[in-house]
């Protein structure tokens, strides 16, 4: 399998992401349950902030690291590079120790993480730094065109974390500390191989970790980039950390851990929707990145292109989410996740303009355009704070506000981000010099159509299950059967749908008869 092939690395990412999500939802049947809405709650909560925390404090430099990697990891030695970004990382991850060790010196701890034990704070950047590290790594694999490798090991990971949480859940020892520290493993190990995998591929070397042996110009050379770099989104991060703290912290202030339970596992069941993007951003973004270095314009659009279909298969899921999330509840949360019914009917539509967000975003980093991306950004985490404090706040605060909870700011998020993505895109199709009008009829023709496909689908579903099986309707085997059922029907519909308008796939007449897959790396 060629590492430099697009289509072989998107195909063995997407199939180790699918596993992924597989595996995932296995767990997810269980773990929570096993945990119960709080203790999730505070997982989801302290770990998404404490990733803000650190990513702020790294200052964006490894996305320099990877636009450098992508850009010249192929003609020019990486180690430099590397070893840079991961000491000072690493002294960022020593701050951010110190600052915990602080706040709970001075009792601020509960204020900035309400309803966290000072056990979970440090599980938690011990969870936070070994994840950070294998991104790290990603990035290094995924610059360098040696992703196949790397998702080998990844999916290694996710067997052996569904063996062990699952093991945890039926030994009966499953809680929250056994919870961090069995993932912690799984993903120490994995940073383990991966380095190794890539030392062997000779992608770095021991000089990584001797930074002191590296010359002052070299240093000098690497940093110089880093930083023009990433100072434009450096500022996005440190302007727009407030913003970003404030949502999961006001909804912990406000609904506590349970209600971050359910916007958690609102979250967790969406991202299900982004498998296929996930799978192709980082390659994309390493393509774009090339193009741009080697000023092809042509093959600019031509890729830009490609984010249709990926927007359609994202909707598609998404769009059956939502429709089904009555079911889904009853399969992974149970009894004790009820109250997360409509959140993940709201946050499953997220992953659809996430899918812009993430693609679309691609460009602006690839083509060194991240003064805008950040300006763009920062605007509408700004904008965000009043719509998440009227979402939120009870109605009896001195503002009052609508008080709905996770789902609030599920609808938060997917309203901003509907905004933010079509601001991106409008940028990207002046630079591009191609049509924005026909990109956004794009979206408002296919999103609605294929949301009404799954909603008609799921209705007869939901209607054949109380008609003749409504002793049933709330056994877990039955939901099980009706949910696979009223996928594979919702999938044949949007086969028959693509098959008579195949632009709302983003394809023409000629790609529908042809593997579609197979296209994508050419």
């Amino acid at each position: 399998m060629s590492e430099t092939s697009l289509q072989s690395r998107f195909k063995f990412k997407l199939f180790s992401n699918v596993a992924a999500v597989l595996l995932g939802l296995i767990t997810m049947a269980f773990v929570p349950r096993a945990l119960g809405p709080e203790n999730f709650g505070k997982f989801e909560f302290i770990t998404n902030n404490f990733k803000l925390i650190f990513d702020t404090l790294t200052l964006q430099v490894p996305v320099a690291f990877f636009n450098w990697v992508s850009r010249k990891g192929h003609k020019e030695d990486t180690d430099v590079a590397s070893g840079v970004t991961l000491h000072f990382s690493l002294i960022a991850a020593a701050l951010f120790a110190v600052f915990i060790a602080g706040t709970i010196l001075t009792g601020t701890h509960s204020l900035l993480w309400p309803g966290i034990d000072v056990p979970f704070l440090w599980e938690a950047l011990l969870f936070t730094l070994v994840v950070f590290l294998y991104q790290l790594l990603v990035f290094l694999a995924d610059g360098k065109s040696l992703t196949v490798g790397l998702e080998r090991i990844r999916l290694l990971q996710n067997l052996l974390k569904a063996a062990i949480l699952l093991g945890l859940v039926f030994a009966g020892v499953m809680n929250l500390h056994s919870y961090f520290f069995g993932q912690v493993a799984v993903v120490a190990l994995s940073v383990l191989l991966s380095a190794l995998w890539l030392r062997k591929q000779s992608a770095c070397s021991e000089r990584t970790l001797a930074v002191w042996r590296f010359t002052r110009s070299e240093i000098r050379d690497y940093w110089s980039f880093a930083w023009h770099y990433a100072k434009p989104l450096t500022i996005l991060m440190a302007g727009g950390f407030l913003f970003l703290y404030f949502d999961r912290w006001f909804l912990q202030l406000i609904g506590g851990s349970v209600q971050q339970g359910y916007f958690g596992l609102s979250d967790r069941l969406g991202a299900i929707a982004f498998v296929f993007t996930s799978a192709m951003t980082p390659l994309l973004t390493r393509e774009f990145a090339f193009a741009h270095e080697e000023r092809n314009m042509e093959r600019l659009v031509r890729l830009f292109e490609r984010i249709k279909l990926f927007l359609f298969i994202a909707a598609m899921i998404s769009c059956f989410m939502s429709a089904q999330s009555a079911t889904i509840i009853k399969l992974v949360g149970g009894e004790k996740f009820k109250g997360a019914v409509l959140p993940i009917a709201i946050m499953a539509l997220y992953p659809i303009h996430q899918t812009f967000g993430q693609l679309s975003g691609a460009l602006l980093m690839a083509t060194g355009q991240t003064r805008l991306y950040s300006k763009i950004g920062l605007s509408m985490l700004v904008g965000s704070v009043p719509i998440t404090y009227f979402l939120l706040a009870p109605a009896t605060y001195a503002v009052p506000g609508l008080g709905l909870g996770a789902g609030g700011l599920a609808l938060k998020m997917v309203v901003v981000q509907l905004f933010a993505t079509n601001i991106q895109l409008f940028c990207n199709t002046r630079y591009l010099k191609i049509s924005y009008l026909k990109w956004l009829g794009f979206q408002f023709c296919m999103i609605p159509l294929v949301y009404l496909a799954a909603q008609a689908v799921s209705l007869l579903a939901d209607e054949i299950l109380k008609r003749f099986f409504a002793e049933l309707s709330h056994d877990v085997v039955a939901n099980g059967i009706a949910f696979v059922g009223s996928g594979l029907a919702y999938c044949v519909l949007l086969l028959v749908l693509v098959y008579l308008l195949p632009a709302i796939a983003g394809l023409s007449r000629k790609d529908v008869d042809l593997n579609l897959l197979s296209r994508l790396g050419r």
